[in-house]
């Protein structure tokens, strides 16, 4: 029983070595089109839910929701973005 305590336990302190991508860590599995149409149209829906919250407090969940998911798709739109330089 031991053995497999201080196995699970070397696993788990080997998985804080191993890299992992920006894209991956935020589980974006969509492609930059998708998640800029999907900022579209959360933004949109962020505004409704904003205006309807400051009209009735019970929309204030709504609101959090709308924001958090636009958050993540931004996230998401930054590390798929292909960097790009100035050409001089």
């Amino acid at each position: 029983m031991a053995n497999i305590r201080i196995a699970i336990a070397a696993a788990l302190m080997l998985c804080v070595f191993i890299p992992v991508s920006a894209a991956q860590a935020a589980e974006c599995k969509h492609t930059l089109a998708q998640y800029s149409e999907a900022l579209r149209v959360l933004a949109a829906e962020a505004a409704q839910a904003r205006t309807l919250a400051e009209r009735n407090p019970l929309y204030v969940a709504d609101l959090s929701y709308y924001v958090s998911v636009l958050r993540d798709a931004q996230n998401c739109v930054k590390t798929l973005t292909p960097l790009t330089t100035a050409a001089r």
